[in-house]
């Protein structure tokens, strides 16, 4: 871990204090969407910690929050997706006693030929970045969230539940990834932590892409999904495949929620 110097940034006044004093760690938070869930998650009280290969992106990210919140930021600088990098993170959380929050917001899009076409090599290195990254990552964290009582969030796309042509890999990791998440929701029964994946079902508004049409959510307000399920009030989420698109936003909004994160056993 290294130091990191940050800037500009947003905070919810909506979300402020509802992880105050809660450990996350946000597996993917150096990308786009990812960051707009390191913001919330910050903007909530929570230390956020944040592994990527690139020392450049970590340090980008940082730059883009505002001093408040660059406080509770932990950079580290390796691949979680492998055994090596997550044993290694693990290490480094440990001594703080405590890990409520998991967000593995990992992999990547990729198109091509039909899947009669695909290379061996091109498969096994889809399903390595898009499924066994998740395995690894869930593998080595979800012990530590378990023995807390808190919140694994899967973070996964359409191509779960529709075939697409031309990205047969994409669509068939992340449809695994579900069972995946059924699997540990099933091996997690009777106790108090709660697993359950976020499916984005609309377009996601970056800083690569600000403009959208309406029903497009903002990358934190994918993040505000995030916190809702892993809130008191996010209980019925356990499990679930839940929709993430302005519809389930709207919703959770309307229907009010309290932010206070699920008690801890």
């Amino acid at each position: 871990m290294r130091p990191v110097v940050a800037g500009k940034g947003t905070e919810s006044g909506r979300v402020r204090g509802a992880l105050e004093g809660r450990v996350a760690l946000v597996a993917g938070g150096a990308g786009e969407v990812g960051e707009g869930v390191v913001r919330t998650l910050l903007g909530a009280g929570a230390t956020v910690v944040v592994p990527s290969r690139s020392w450049e992106r970590l340090e980008a990210l940082a730059a883009r929050l505002e001093p408040g919140l660059r406080a509770r930021l932990e950079a580290h600088e390796l691949a979680v997706g492998t055994p090596e990098g997550a044993a290694e993170l693990r290490r480094r959380i440990e001594p703080r006693g405590r890990l409520d929050l998991v967000v593995a917001s990992l992999g990547g899009w990729w198109r091509g030929g039909p899947l009669t076409e695909v290379s061996l090599d091109t498969w096994r290195r889809i399903l390595d970045d898009n499924l066994t990254c998740h395995f690894v990552v869930a593998r080595t964290f979800l012990p530590l969230v378990v023995a807390s009582g808190g919140s694994y969030v899967l973070v996964n796309g359409a191509a779960s539940r529709i075939p697409v042509a031309g990205s047969g890999p994409v669509s068939v990791a992340a449809s695994a990834q579900i069972m995946l998440k059924d699997v540990l929701v099933a091996e997690t029964r009777g106790t108090a932590a709660r697993v359950c994946t976020l499916v984005i079902d609309t377009p996601v508004r970056t800083r690569s892409r600000p403009d959208g049409g309406p029903e497009w959510l903002s990358a934190e307000e994918v993040g505000e999904l995030v916190l809702w399920v892993s809130s008191a009030s996010g209980v019925e989420a356990a499990g679930a495949n839940v929709p993430l698109d302005r519809r389930t936003l709207e919703w959770v909004r309307r229907h009010g929620w309290d932010e206070r994160p699920a008690p801890s056993p």
